[in-house]
């Protein structure tokens, strides 16, 4: 349980850094999307029934937002990001425990 909260924890300051790359209308740095990816896969490996479809779309997500950065598409990064951030809040509305 405790690697679940940090895991988490981690995603959020990471996901929170990716953020604020693209506000600036910037391309997020891909060692950084590189680590949100590793850890968006993690949480779906950890996620249990309630909520393992919804870690898998995230998860799918932020693998394309890896393949945005590193088309150096900056309009898809702002998008998927704004499509993630929708999935985070949803995600922690229905399953905050």
């Amino acid at each position: 349980m405790m690697e679940f909260k940090t895991t988490k924890r981690d995603l959020e300051e990471v996901f929170t850094l990716i953020q604020s790359q693209v506000e600036d209308a910037s391309l997020p740095d891909e060692s950084t999307v590189n680590r949100f990816v590793r850890l968006a896969r993690k949480l779906h490996q950890m996620a249990d029934d309630a909520w393992v479809d919804e870690a898998e779309d995230f998860s799918h997500l932020a693998g394309q937002l890896l393949n945005a950065v590193k088309k150096g598409d900056v309009e898809d990064c702002v998008m998927l990001v704004e499509s993630l951030g929708d999935a985070q809040s949803f995600c922690h509305r229905m399953f905050r425990d």
